[in-house]
């Protein structure tokens, strides 16, 4: 699990553009320790893993969670582009999508 956690943080990072060293002082630890965080050498606190995830703008539930690529490329990708953004945001998306598909019905 810790393995699973230290990737996705990883990754989200990598997303962001940000370096360990970057993410670390953000997130009030070493870049050593977000080093081994990501390879799964070391767990986290609670307490770090919410400093990390409001510095990435990722969900609790995407770092700590299993996710399962579906057999649809395109709805994982969709799913990629919208992690990380505020609910907000996913509903904004989800409406405008309603509008296209309530559209392309009427032609």
């Amino acid at each position: 699990m810790d393995y699973v956690i230290g990737e996705r943080i990883k990754q989200e990072r990598l997303n962001k553009g940000l370096t360990q060293e970057v993410l670390a002082e953000k997130a009030n630890i070493s870049a050593s320790f977000l080093g081994q965080i990501e390879r799964g050498e070391r767990k986290l606190s609670l307490e770090t893993l919410i400093h990390i995830a409001e510095v990435l703008n990722a969900s609790l539930d995407y770092l700590v969670k299993d996710y399962t690529p579906s057999e649809n490329p395109e709805l994982d990708e969709l799913i990629y582009i919208l992690r990380g953004h505020s609910r907000e945001e996913v509903r904004m998306v989800i409406d405008i999508a309603k509008i296209i598909f309530r559209y392309s019905e009427i032609k």
